[in-house]
């Protein structure tokens, strides 16, 4: 509270479905604008179903604490296993809300394949520079094939990171 950041909490109920996953955000002195939060949620493959809003006043605080709860499942279908991926999605959200990471489709490679958030910003970063060397395929288009491939996803990301690596090179 004291940072005035969002905190985040990525899990699943007990005895919930395993397609099921839930969010919390929590946000002191005024609620989050849906319009805010949705889109990024979106971007990282997930479907919002439904949003409970809470508003606390603790005692020692002296302000509100909003808390959203939200429950989703993948877009596509997939069931997340949420002890893996709860570190890099919550890591990953916190970048896009504080704006560190962009907001786009490359972000369904955090509950897709597994990646970090520095990881998909590799991919990202290639895919810009595929389009400026012009290659004849979107950003969107790039996106969706990775979301679909993601073994392919967290291989192109070891490729690039050994090609890149300078210690790697050292020993070349």
């Amino acid at each position: 509270l004291a940072t005035g950041t969002v905190e985040i909490n990525l899990y699943r109920p007990e005895g919930a479905a395993a397609e099921e996953l839930r969010l919390k955000l929590y946000h002191r002195d005024h609620p989050l604008p849906l319009s805010d939060v949705l889109p990024i949620l979106e971007n990282m493959g997930l479907k919002v179903i439904d949003e409970i809003p809470h508003r606390i006043e603790p005692r020692d605080v002296g302000r509100p604490v909003w808390i959203h709860d939200f429950g989703m499942v993948m877009r596509s279908g997939a069931k997340v296993a949420v002890a893996d991926a709860k570190p890099l999605f919550e890591d990953a959200l916190a970048r896009v809300w504080a704006g560190e990471a962009e907001n786009d489709g490359f972000n369904r490679l955090v509950l897709i394949a597994g990646l970090a958030w520095r990881e998909v910003t590799v991919l990202r970063a290639f895919c810009k520079f595929l389009l400026q060397a012009a290659i004849p395929f979107s950003q969107a288009y790039m996106e969706d094939t990775l979301a679909r491939n993601p073994s392919i996803a967290r291989i192109t990301v070891a490729l690039l990171e050994a090609l890149f690596d300078p210690d790697a090179q050292d020993k070349a």
